[in-house]
């Protein structure tokens, strides 16, 4: 099946791994208590820009395809042992 995968794009350079495991622990436990556990991201990517088109538009088409190459990178965390059903 498929997985939401977030990509995040900071304001601020993180500056280590463990400010970066933090910050997608915040991300995960804000999105699960606002969401159905299947709609919360499995995967979270920091990344510097995302995909845009000539007019600033974020290129859907080419999110996937950025997920995918992203996927297997060192600093996607995998945060699917998070995601619990509890109702």
């Amino acid at each position: 099946g498929d997985e939401v995968f977030a990509c995040v794009v900071l304001r601020e350079a993180i500056k280590d791994d463990t400010q970066r495991q933090t910050l997608a622990d915040d991300i995960m436990r804000h999105t699960l208590a606002r969401l159905a556990y299947y709609k919360a991201p499995g995967y979270i990517a920091f990344v510097a820009n995302l995909p845009v088109t000539a007019t600033q538009k974020v290129q859907r088409n080419s999110l996937k395809d950025l997920a995918v190459s992203l996927l297997d990178h060192p600093q996607t965390l995998d945060l699917r042992a998070l995601k619990k059903r509890t109702h």
